[in-house]
């Protein structure tokens, strides 16, 4: 999202943060292209709990991410518990965060379904059908969405960690369940497929499809026929960032394209998913890929920050 220069003509105007999630009711700014962003206001002053709560969330976020590569390496019996124990306490946060905000029609997006999904397959580790399809949908649009949203690994924003959290905890779940599944089973409450099978194009492919599409007409029925809301969601929102959806023009042809290019999206990102689980280079290619994207939007972040504001003193 763009503010206005420190020292230039418009320093009356507030300044804003970027976030990919934090989404007004009010207005978009178009200045500064690579920051297009629908955002919500918010004062330049800033309280001392306000700047600890952050620092709190930059640790926090600091150590998670150590952690995470020491369980990835060497500790994957800890991410079942980790994903169980984190996923509903963010979630929950984020739910009466977003409601306050008015932004509660963003929790029934499909990435939603994507952790809810995992969380199922957690306890029902031996169906192998669920697994296969929990892992297309965590590796394949679940995954590619935090490029899509531009998630930003921002350490101090709470809100935009849970974005990134979100769309990559899944992933990095199924990584340690379909490469490590003894050591990621060894104090699990149930034992993961220790005999992997190869990928089923039905369960890998065609079903997680059909469960992204019949998520997309209750969407659709839901937002576009049924609520018809004033708060912003999802589509209003990539709508607004993408004009080129409105290529056909209308209230209706704008649905169109924005529905057939989510269902194309899903069908390109299953084909990477297929792959992920054929092989073990292709899927850590992938999960470093997503991640470097999202950390370098981070790094736009902080730069274009430091940018507007300068920096200060405490």
């Amino acid at each position: 999202m763009c503010t206005t220069n420190k020292k230039s003509k418009n320093t009356q105007n507030l300044k804003r943060n970027v976030s990919d999630n934090e989404i007004s009711n009010t207005a978009v700014t178009k200045e500064d292209g690579e920051y297009i962003q629908l955002e919500r206001p918010k004062m330049p002053d800033e309280t001392r709990e306000s700047r600890l709560f952050e620092k709190c969330v930059f640790l926090a976020t600091s150590v998670a991410i150590l952690s995470l590569s020491h369980v990835l390496t060497w500790a994957q019996w800890s991410m079942p518990f980790l994903f169980a124990v984190a996923t509903p306490i963010l979630i929950g946060i984020r739910t009466v965060f977003y409601w306050h905000q008015k932004w509660q029609y963003f929790m029934i997006d499909f990435c939603y379904i994507g952790n809810t999904l995992t969380y199922v397959f957690l306890w029902l580790p031996q169906c192998a059908w669920l697994s296969q399809l929990v892992f297309a949908l965590a590796n394949g649009p679940v995954l590619m969405a935090a490029v899509v949203y531009r998630n930003s690994l921002v350490y101090h924003h709470h809100d935009k960690v849970t974005s990134v959290y979100i769309h990559l905890m899944p992933a990095l779940l199924t990584f340690c369940v379909r490469w490590f599944p003894e050591r990621t089973s060894m104090f699990w409450v149930r034992d993961f497929l220790a005999d992997v099978p190869p990928a089923d194009p039905v369960w890998s492919y065609l079903a997680p499809f059909a469960v992204f599409l019949a998520h997309s007409v209750l969407y659709f029925l839901t937002i576009n026929v049924i609520m018809k809301p004033k708060d912003l969601t999802s589509y209003s929102y990539l709508a607004e960032k993408f004009r080129r959806i409105d290529c056909i023009g209308g209230k209706w042809g704008t649905a169109i394209v924005y529905y057939t290019v989510g269902w194309l999206f899903c069908l390109t990102s299953l084909l990477m998913a297929v792959l992920a689980y054929s092989y073990f280079t292709a899927h850590c290619l992938a999960l470093a890929a997503v991640f470097v994207i999202v950390t370098w939007n981070g790094a736009g972040y902080y730069m274009h920050v430091f940018g507007v504001r300068g920096f200060t003193v405490e």
